[in-house]
């Protein structure tokens, strides 16, 4: 069980209670502080349950994507489960994800998705909306339990496809679109994405975050992603799309200083499908 915090006061606590009164026996609790500055993380100083990864240096990022690798490279099972600082789970949540993942088939499955307090608001995968690569949560599955995108709030994978793939992309940067990046790869590398709508994690969904969002960073990331798996025609819509935003040129700038282009050859050396096939079959972006 793999948990990025960051400044998340008695969410944390509450998470971890949750993941104490439900985990099958064996499991291993790691959570990496991604540089708190409200002591939320402290009473792991010390635990013997969980495994705690401090900050290097107080109030120093990694980012979700590096937050996340982190703790998967210290995992010892055979499979990971990335978890939100913000969830309500229940007894027996983890037996189907496992069973999930354990078809070779499947590159990665996930819950659906309520809200705390809200159980009848439920999300079960997502779909990107547009070219501006917003995503919207989905309804029940009718049948094909499968999603084009999976949640990052609950996701679980094999360790061994998980290290093979290379993780979440260590070239997004602070937060954003890295499940939907990971779900795109999987995908196109010829994985189904599997979707356990029988079981439900509660996530707390904030109005506001207790920590700043880097809005250029964000852009970065989702442009990003469009370099790596689009083609040009595809890969310009989305471009037409985000630079309304402020923040456009300062994010292509630093794209344009990234290994952006070798890794859009690297990943499409590795691809069983292209984005034509993943768009065709869940719906196309304009």
């Amino acid at each position: 069980m793999i948990v990025p915090a960051l400044n998340e006061g008695e969410n944390l606590r509450r998470t971890i209670g949750g993941l104490d009164a439900t985990l099958p026996p064996a499991s291993e609790i790691i959570v990496v502080d991604d540089g708190s500055t409200d002591g939320g993380t402290d009473f792991l100083r010390g635990s013997r349950d969980v495994r705690f990864f401090a900050p290097e240096e107080p109030g120093r990022r990694l980012g979700a994507p590096a937050a996340r690798n982190k703790g998967a490279a210290a995992a010892a099972g055979e499979v990971l489960i990335f978890l939100d600082a913000h969830v309500d789970v229940t007894p027996g949540w983890t037996e189907p994800l496992i069973a999930a993942v354990r078809d070779p088939a499947v590159g990665a499955a996930a819950p659906g998705i309520s809200v705390i307090g809200r159980p009848d608001c439920c999300g079960f995968g997502l779909r990107f909306r547009d070219a501006g690569l917003g995503v919207e949560w989905l309804p029940p599955p009718d049948g094909n339990p499968e999603a084009p995108l999976l949640p990052g709030a609950c996701l679980a994978m094999r360790r061994d496809l998980f290290a093979e793939e290379g993780g979440f992309d260590p070239g997004l940067i602070l937060w954003g679109s890295e499940d939907a990046e990971l779900s795109l790869r999987l995908w196109t590398a010829g994985y189904a994405l599997r979707l356990v709508p029988e079981i439900t994690v509660a996530h707390l969904f904030r109005e506001q975050h207790p920590y700043a969002i880097d809005w250029t960073g964000v852009l970065h990331n989702m442009l990003r992603l469009a370099v790596v798996h689009f083609g040009r025609e595809r890969l310009a819509r989305v471009v037409e799309r985000l630079k309304q935003y402020r923040d456009f040129a300062a994010a292509w700038a630093l794209l344009a200083d990234t290994d952006a282009a070798a890794r859009r050859t690297a990943v499409k050396k590795r691809r069983a499908r292209d984005d034509q096939d993943y768009f065709a079959h869940f719906g196309d972006i304009h």
